[in-house]
This record gives C-alpha cells, sequence and structure tokens, in this order.
C-alpha cells in the first residue's frame, strides 16, 4: 500500500468512529501526540497548538528528515503528527492564551500534556475548559502527576528520564 491508498473503499460511505468530533491539542513530544494522532486515524479532526517559530521540540529531535520545502523535521515529530492540521500560538502572550480561549467552545475534547501547574497558571486549566466549554472532554497526560504531591513534577517525562529511575541503564555502568 502507498500513502493514500484506500484498502475497502467500499467502506467509506460508513464514515470512521470519530468523524465530526474536533480535538484541540496542547501538546508536545510522545504520549498525547500519539495518542492524538490515534484519534485522527479514528476520524477526529484534530488541530494541534504549536509555539511560533521553532514548533513543538518534536520537531528538533534526531534523527530527522528534509521536508519539501527544505526544512528539517524530527522524526519523533513525524511518527506521532500524521493526519492533524497545526496552529502557531504563542501561550506565553496573553493574545495567544486569549485566541485558545477563544477557540475552546468550538471543539469537543480539549487535550494537553504540559508540566503539572504550567495550564494553571496560563488559565487554560481543567475549571477554565469546564467554564468554557462544559460539555468537551479534558483530556491531560502528565508523565509524574498532576494530582498528587510528588517530587518530580517539575521534571519532563521524556523515555530518558524514566528510564534511567527505572534502573534500565545501571547494567551499562563499568
Amino acid at each position: 500500500m502507498r500513502l493514500g491508498d484506500i484498502r475497502h473503499p467500499e467502506r467509506l460511505r460508513f464514515g470512521k468512529p470519530l468523524d465530526g468530533v474536533r480535538v484541540l491539542a496542547l501538546e508536545q513530544m510522545q504520549a498525547l501526540p500519539y495518542a492524538t494522532q490515534l484519534l485522527a486515524h479514528l476520524g477526529a479532526d484534530v488541530v494541534k497548538v504549536e509555539p511560533p517559530g521553532t514548533g513543538e521540540t518534536g520537531r528538533a529531535s534526531i534523527p530527522a528528515l528534509v521536508d519539501e520545502d527544505g526544512r528539517r523535521v524530527g522524526a519523533t515529530y513525524l511518527r506521532n503528527n500524521l493526519g492533524k492540521r497545526s496552529l502557531a500560538i504563542d501561550l506565553k502572550q496573553e493574545a495567544g492564551r486569549a485566541l485558545v480561549r477563544r477557540l475552546i467552545p468550538h471543539f469537543d475534547v480539549v487535550a494537553e500534556n504540559f508540566k503539572p501547574g504550567v495550564l494553571a497558571r496560563f488559565g487554560l486549566d481543567y475549571d477554565a475548559v469546564a467554564t468554557l466549554a462544559p460539555r468537551a472532554v479534558y483530556v491531560s497526560i502528565s508523565g509524574f502527576g498532576h494530582t498528587a504531591p510528588t517530587p518530580y513534577a517539575s521534571w519532563p517525562a521524556y523515555a530518558p528520564v524514566a528510564e534511567a529511575m527505572a534502573g534500565l541503564y545501571e547494567p551499562n555502568r563499568k
């Protein structure tokens, strides 16, 4: 098969399970981008919010490919963002946060994977989303949790961090 090929075109008339569901994804790197990509494969309209300029951190990961416009794009980004649309919005600026607040009521799902407390500081946490869009589903993925105090709350939850904490690298020590 090739990209764009449809194995059973006679089934297209039935649509996909999540056709019509709109997802606003405030995400980066791995866990949530992969999850929202699965939602896109199931028919959801996923709109990813990325910082302006360089985009999300996965775009700079290695290995990388060069796209049609000559830009270097990391494999982490490519493997987790098929079927999504993307917006560049600066959440560090009030104008960017205000734009996201205006967008939220137009989505069925708001998904985020920021470190604990970041979206609360931005005024975009669960309580804010529930006020703006009471019927929206709020999805939050955090490597070290949001609901209980932990000394690791401010740590990034990249795979090497979790692997090192689990002792995976211990056998490699000389």
